[in-house]
Parts: structure tokens; sequence; C-alpha cells
């Protein structure tokens, strides 16, 4: 379970409107590389 007393957080403004971005991983599950080399991968895929 997620240690909820080092939460990361990221505020983004755009004009008056304030973001704030909590990142949430899963224990298991894709890695950004793989991610990425499907989205890669999907470029390529001519349509």
């Amino acid at each position: 379970m997620a240690d909820t007393a080092t939460k990361e957080e990221y505020t983004y403004q755009v004009d008056k409107i304030k973001f704030v971005v909590t990142p949430v991983y899963k224990e298991e599950g894709e890695t950004m590389g793989d991610i990425l080399l499907k989205l890669m991968l999907a470029e390529l895929d001519p349509a």
C-alpha cells in the first residue's frame, strides 16, 4: 500500500486554472519502457 506521508504532487497553472496532479503507481503492471515501446510501434503501424 502506498505511503501517504510521502505523497508526490505536481502543480500546474494555466491562466487562472490550477491543476494538482498526484501520480498513482500500481505495484504490478507495465513499465514505462513497455508503454513507450507500444506507443512507438503504434506510430509505425500504417492506418
